[in-house]
């Protein structure tokens, strides 16, 4: 299986209808707290969503918290 909020691009474009440029989409979008939010994704329809959950993809555990950019943190520094 497959975790859409984990999977590296290369475990992501082993499911059907995801290329690279798919994958890296998805990525992008992360995390999918409900199947509804992969549609989000550039080019992923209600359609190509089921396919890729037909597919065995699932969604893991939500993140407890999002990690900060170096924006972020340095802002915390000052």
């Amino acid at each position: 299986m497959i975790d859409l909020n984990s999977a590296s691009a290369e475990e992501l474009t082993t499911l059907p209808t995801v290329g690279l440029a798919a994958a890296y989409d998805l990525i992008l979008f992360r995390p999918y707290l409900h199947w509804d939010e992969v549609e989000y994704a550039p080019g992923f329809s209600p359609e190509r969503v089921a396919e890729v959950r037909e597919a065995g993809a699932t969604l893991g555990p939500a993140p407890r918290e999002l990690p900060l950019v170096k924006r972020d943190r340095r802002d915390l520094l000052i």
